[in-house]
């Protein structure tokens, strides 16, 4: 018997409804905003996640009792940062992967190219990602001292725990 605080995991992509420059360094000063946002209001509803953004694209994955990440998903809808928002999966979890983190945030940097590189993906495109993709992606975003050793997304040597912004922006 299912109900909703079973625990369960969601994603979905969308379309930045704001402007923004292709393949830009730093964060986007919305993008910020809807961290800063999302961490606080995620923190009271016991949800957590991680949050993919390049190229004016959005690609999130939601984790926490099913009846809060799909009143949050429906906010998410008709949130006005958003355009062409499309839920991609969503599905029972066993264990949270994002335990303690209320959303993480990571750019599009080298581990990730190889995932899309992996699906065949030349580019940044969440409309094109297959649950496989989706799995990958999401077991490449979890913080290291979470996954298992043969889960841990690939790390450049000499830059243990990848660069400066992700480790800054993993919170």
């Amino acid at each position: 018997m299912h109900n909703g605080s079973d625990l369960i995991g969601l994603s979905y992509c969308s379309t930045a409804a704001f402007k923004c420059a292709e393949r830009s360094l730093g964060v986007h000063a919305e993008v910020q905003r809807i961290l800063v946002d999302s961490r606080r209001n995620n923190c009271r509803h016991g949800i957590s996640g991680v949050l993919h953004f390049a190229d004016g694209r959005f690609f999130q994955y939601l984790e926490g009792p099913a009846d809060r990440v799909d009143a949050l998903y429906a906010r998410i809808c008709r949130d006005a940062r958003h355009s062409d928002v499309r839920r991609l999966t969503r599905r029972p979890l066993p264990r949270r992967r994002f335990d303690g983190l209320a959303m993480k945030f990571v750019s599009l940097e080298r581990p990730i190219e190889r995932v899309l590189e992996r699906h065949g993906l030349q580019r940044f495109d969440p409309d094109r990602f297959t649950p496989a993709l989706i799995e990958d992606l999401v077991m490449s975003s979890i913080p290291e001292r979470e996954c298992a050793p043969e889960a841990r997304p690939e790390t450049p040597p000499g830059r243990p725990g990848g660069s400066f912004w992700q480790r800054l922006l993993r919170r």
